[in-house]
């Protein structure tokens, strides 16, 4: 774990490479982080994205998937996917 980072994925050369992806600390455990780490993960400039190196995308993808364990109502739209669970 890095220390002072929330998480257990070691983030460390992560945030030394990429210093704007220390926002996950601050969102980490919310909707808005986990829309945040997705995003990195999907090209929303329509091809314009170089994309991550393996080693931090590996990083990223830990990070999305610790944060829907620990955090699973935020993944899917906040529906944890059970049939008629709907608490709106």
């Amino acid at each position: 774990m890095t220390p002072g980072c929330p998480t257990e994925t070691d983030t460390s050369a992560l945030f030394q490479r990429f210093p704007h992806l220390r926002k996950i600390e601050l969102l980490w455990g919310s909707r808005e982080c986990r829309n945040f780490i997705f995003a990195l993960m999907t090209d929303t400039r329509g091809g314009g994205r170089q994309g991550f190196p393996p080693e931090h995308a590996m990083t990223i993808m830990k990070l999305l998937m610790e944060h829907d364990f620990n955090y699973p109502q935020f993944e899917h739209g906040g529906h944890d996917g059970r049939w008629g669970d709907d608490r709106r």
